[in-house]
């Protein structure tokens, strides 16, 4: 395991197996960004984070209906920063109330990924998160394809999966061997103190991967 590095106090790990180094800490942009505090509040808030050593972004098309990731990318436009010190993860689950814009299909998942980096204003993101609840009818094989080809477009580095259940992502990622294709890289998933069994079960399957 590699050792910490540290810098303005703040520590980084590798994200999974990629070589990825991410902040210990991330900030997020549900509720918040786009809906309840300024757009002035959220650079301040953005701005403080990546000074202290804060490089990773999580966001998604669905919070605020896609107006998180627009305040977002109108910050990092205005900041101007190096776009290879930052990591920016945004989650895709819907992007709108027709039927075609919710889900996990391969057009759903596309086209909304080409909305995401267009309210971000940036030509790729690090990570795509891939919601499968309520979706649970689209075949696994079917999404780890769609990612691996929006991976192959540039428009994005890795993918992760949001509350799968161990047995699905083993699935993914006996699909990813099988076929050839590039197996999720994070689990972004629900914790909570007083439910533990989740978490112990994510960490068996870990092991076993």
């Amino acid at each position: 395991m590699m050792e910490n590095d540290i810098s303005n106090a703040m520590i980084y790990r590798n994200l999974g197996n990629t070589g990825l180094r991410v902040s210990a800490l991330g900030l997020g942009t549900k509720v918040t960004f786009g809906k309840q505090i300024s757009d002035e509040m959220a650079e301040k808030i953005v701005t403080l984070a990546y000074n202290k050593g804060v490089n990773f972004f999580e966001t998604s098309e669905a919070y605020g209906n896609g107006a998180a990731e627009r305040t977002l990318g109108k910050i990092l436009k205005n900041k101007n920063w190096r776009r290879s010190s930052y990591v920016i993860s945004t989650r895709l689950s819907r992007s709108g109330d027709a039927v075609t814009e919710q889900g996990i299909s391969r057009k759903r998942l596309v086209e909304g990924l080409r909305g995401s980096l267009d309210r971000l204003q940036l030509e790729y993101v690090d990570i795509i998160i891939v919601t499968r609840q309520p979706d649970t009818h689209i075949p696994i094989e079917d999404v780890v394809r769609t990612c691996t080809h929006l991976i192959e477009l540039g428009w994005a580095f890795y993918w992760g999966t949001c509350k799968w259940t161990p047995a699905e992502i083993m699935q993914a990622q006996s699909v990813a061997r099988q076929f050839n294709l590039i197996p999720a890289a994070v689990e972004q998933t629900g914790f909570h103190i007083f439910q533990r069994e989740r978490l112990q079960q994510m960490q068996e399957m870990c092991v076993k991967l």
